[in-house]
Formats: structure tokens, C-alpha cells, sequence
């Protein structure tokens, strides 16, 4: 570049590229790559990034497989102050319109258990990388990559990034998570300076720690994990996997109980992390289908159901006394959990159920559905997959993406208060972010006065409502 461009986009991950794709028109309606027109007014686009290799959260993510997106996405499945905000982003690029791109790009997609999409048969996160910088390059995009850009400022009519003068700017240099990545935090301090107000951030999607599971590292189990406060009210409950480590807890439950968990100790709530291990083991239950599977689904349950309250579960040992008078509770236990784990909750376990008193009744039912975890923190932004916090969208346009109080200036991705709980919702918001963000600053630049509203309404393809029965799974979907 000669020190001046149209956009520059700082961040070269699935939104930065996705915004790049976007500002230089080759993305269709119906999200298939579609190359530059000879002659056609594009805008120029030059993609910054401070590493030499960029893409590194993509080439980790779904343990280097690359979780692109899930086939159903609705606003359940984000935490964010302004739901209806994400609703109308999500619906500007569905996961149908991510699909058909990494098709056309020659990465056809699969879904897994749980609407889970990954690259097909033996594709892998590193294919997923070199489709989007292959789109990029063939789009025209001009790249500078092991560039750590130091100030974005206000210049003239447009900015000034480093060097390089801009009409616009888009900002998706992710947040704080994985600091090995290249993630610095730099766009909160570009948001900040203009003018942001921002919503805290806290590691998201993070392991718990927790001093009273090393007896038990290693167990991988299904589980309902909820947030209590000191009254005992739910503040946010989330099923499916959870493995006990030598630290306290991981897996796909413990990650997505971790946001709301980490949120509520940042607001100064005192809370707990309880367990319910009966619910989910039910072979008759909503987890059944995933019980007798070799490895565990890497997501939760979209609706995660309701722990078993203890007075029913105590209920149930009366129930079964009667009609095994001398079963005991550790065996009645193992019916459905894991030997090594009833004899760690259960005390009392070698005690014939119909001996049992009150208090033993009552300790057992906390111990199997709802145990104390003793979750005493996370391993922190080291070890979460996301951020969260960020710029809020109440102070976004929604269609654009451009910041209300800097005129110019897009956010997209991660750097946004929005984030996804486990399983390609996080993707599926850096995609359509990103897309927004790229397009709305090349219309921008096209016709800097718009001649409607940046807010006004458009036709969209409808929402896959979020309590909708899952697609089957057909790896051809």
C-alpha cells in the first residue's frame, strides 16, 4: 500500500478475514465465494495482524479440528446484555450461508452430535485456515502480517493506523483468551479511546478449580451443573459432559457453567457450582443417545433439564427399599453412576436402604443431584476459549457494526460483549459479525451518505428457533 487505503481490518482470525471477504464483495447472499468482477469498484482492503502466522485460535480450536458452526443457533445460546441485537446479526449469516461457503471454497462440512459442524472425513482446522486466506488472497485483499499496530486514531475524514491512512476501520482483534494466540486486549483500549464504555471482561469457557475432586481426576461423567446463589436461587444451569481433573473440573458442562460463574463473582455474588451426576445417567432420559457413545459429545444439551430435586430423589430410596429389603445404597447407586464416584459421595454407601435414616437419605440425595463442587475460581484467560465482555452492542449499529460514537470505526467477533456457549456458537459469531461489519464499511465507502436508516429493518432468512427439534444426525447435513 502507498500509506493510504479504503478499510484496513486489524485482526486476521475467522471475523478479521470474514470482514476482509465481506468489504471486498466476494461473499454472495447465499455465503458462496464469488472472485472480484474485472473492473468492478471494490474497495481496497489491506488486513494487519501482529502475528507472522496468523489464525492460531482457529488451528487449536476442537482440539485442531475446527468447530465451524452449529446447524442451530438462536439467542439462547449467547450471553449478551442485548439479545436482540445478536438475533438480528445471526440472521445476516446463518450457518446454512457458512456452510456453502467453505463447500465452495472446497472444504465441505459435517455435522456431529449435538449440531456440531467440522470439516468432513479427514479435514482438519489447518484446511479451514487455508481456504479463508486463499479466499483472501484471491479476493485482492493485501495483506501485512507480524505487524503489531500501535495507534488508530481519528485523522481527517477517515483514520490513521500507524502508517497508513484509512476511510475505514475494522477492529477484530479478539480479547484476552489465550494470550499464546496473539490475543493482547488491544481493541477494548482502540474502544475505550473512542469513546466505549465498556462491559467487563471475564475468561469464559474456562475449566473450574476446585480442591475437593483430585480423588476422583480422570472420571469423565454426564452431568447438570447450576450457579446457586446463598438463597439457593439458580442463576444458570447448563448439561452435558463434565471430566474431573487434578485442578476440579473441565469438559463441556464445566466450560459453559464458567462464564455465568466467573460473571457472578466478578458482580461480587457469592455463589456455588452444584451437581446433579443421577439426572443425566437415566438410560431413559434426554442424554440417553449419548451414553453408550465411545467419547462423550463435545457440546451440552440446548436445554439443559432440571436437576432432581433431593426430596424426590429421597422419595425414590423409600421406593426402593420396598422392594429390595436389603439392597444397599451404594448398590441401588451404581445402577447409574460410576463405582469409584459413589464410593467418594456416598459415606454411607454400604448401609441397607431401608436402615437409612432421615438425615441419611437426605445426605445421599445432596451428594448424587446436588453435590458442592467447592468451585473456588477458573483457570483464567491461559486456558479460556473465549472473552467475555467486550464493546456492548447497544453502542454498535446493528446492520454495520460501525462504533455510535466514532463514526468509521467497525467491531466485530469477540471483542464484542457476545459470547457462545461450546459447540460452533462462537464461530458462528465471528462469521456473521464479521460479515456485517465487512460489508456495512464497503457500502459505507461506496456511498458514505446512506439513504436509509443504519438500522432500519431488512429481509433476512427467518431464525432456527432455539427450542426446535435437532436435525438428525446425517453427516451429509
Amino acid at each position: 500500500m502507498d500509506g493510504h487505503t479504503d478499510l484496513v481490518v486489524i485482526g486476521a482470525g475467522a471475523a478479521g478475514i470474514f470482514a476482509a471477504l465481506a468489504a471486498r464483495g466476494v461473499l454472495a447472499p447465499d455465503g458462496t465465494f464469488q472472485p472480484v468482477a474485472p473492473g468492478s469498484e471494490t474497495p481496497s482492503v489491506l488486513l494487519l495482524d501482529g502475528q507472522e502466522r496468523p489464525g492460531k485460535k482457529i488451528l487449536i480450536s476442537g482440539g485442531g479440528r475446527c468447530n465451524v458452526t452449529n446447524v442451530r443457533t438462536g439467542v439462547p445460546d449467547y450471553m449478551s446484555g442485548v439479545p436482540n441485537a445478536v438475533r438480528s446479526i445471526l440472521r445476516e449469516f446463518p450457518p446454512e450461508a457458512v456452510k456453502r461457503f467453505f463447500a465452495s471454497r472446497d472444504v465441505p462440512l459435517a455435522k456431529e452430535p449435538m449440531g456440531k459442524v467440522f470439516p468432513h472425513g479427514e479435514g482438519r482446522a489447518r484446511d479451514i485456515l487455508r481456504a479463508l486466506l486463499g479466499a483472501a488472497e484471491e479476493a485482492g485483499v493485501v495483506f501485512r502480517f507480524g505487524h503489531k499496530v500501535e495507534t488508530v486514531e481519528p485523522d481527517g475524514d477517515g483514520w490513521r493506523v500507524d502508517d497508513v491512512h484509512a476511510r475505514r476501520v475494522i477492529v477484530a482483534t479478539g480479547g484476552l483468551s489465550i494470550p499464546s494466540t496473539g490475543s493482547t486486549g488491544f481493541g477494548y483500549g482502540v474502544a475505550r479511546a473512542a469513546g466505549h464504555e465498556l462491559v467487563p471482561t471475564i475468561p469464559a469457557l474456562a475449566p473450574l478449580t476446585s480442591g475437593t475432586t483430585v480423588g476422583l481426576a480422570g472420571m469423565t461423567l454426564p452431568a447438570i451443573l447450576s450457579v446457586v446463589d446463598a438463597t439457593g436461587r439458580e442463576e444458570a444451569r447448563a448439561a452435558g459432559s463434565m471430566l474431573f481433573t487434578h485442578r476440579g473440573v473441565s469438559g463441556p458442562v464445566a466450560l459453559d457453567i464458567s462464564g455465568p460463574y466467573e460473571r457472578a463473582i466478578a458482580e461480587g455474588r457469592d455463589v456455588r457450582v452444584l451437581a446433579d451426576f443421577w439426572t443425566l445417567c437415566d438410560r431413559t432420559g434426554v442424554y440417553a443417545r449419548y451414553l453408550e457413545h465411545t467419547k462423550p459429545p463435545g457440546a451440552c444439551l440446548p436445554k439443559p433439564p432440571r436437576p432432581t430435586p433431593p426430596a424426590a430423589f429421597e422419595k425414590t430410596i423409600l421406593e426402593m427399599a420396598t422392594r429390595g429389603p436389603r439392597r444397599k445404597l451404594g448398590s441401588f447407586l451404581c445402577m447409574r453412576l460410576p463405582r469409584r464416584l459413589v464410593a467418594h459421595l456416598a459415606p454411607s454407601a454400604d448401609k441397607i436402604l431401608s436402615q437409612l435414616s432421615k438425615e441419611g437419605r437426605r445426605e445421599a440425595a445432596r451428594a448424587v443431584t446436588a453435590f458442592d463442587l467447592k468451585i473456588n475460581g477458573t483457570e483464567g484467560y491461559g486456558k479460556a476459549e473465549v472473552t467475555a465482555g467486550g464493546v456492548s452492542l447497544t453502542e454498535l449499529q446493528r446492520r454495520t457494526m460501525e462504533s455510535r460514537n466514532a463514526p468509521g470505526l467497525h467491531f466485530c467477533g469477540e471483542v464484542c460483549d457476545v459470547t457462545g456457549r461450546l459447540g460452533g456458537f462462537n464461530f458462528q459469531w465471528a462469521w456473521a459479525s464479521g460479515y456485517l461489519a465487512g460489508k456495512g464499511a464497503a457500502l459505507a465507502v461506496a456511498a458514505p451518505v446512506a439513504d436509509a436508516p443504519a438500522d432500519a429493518p431488512t429481509e433476512t432468512p427467518a431464525e432456527t428457533p432455539a427450542d426446535a427439534a435437532p436435525a438428525a444426525d446425517d453427516p451429509s447435513q
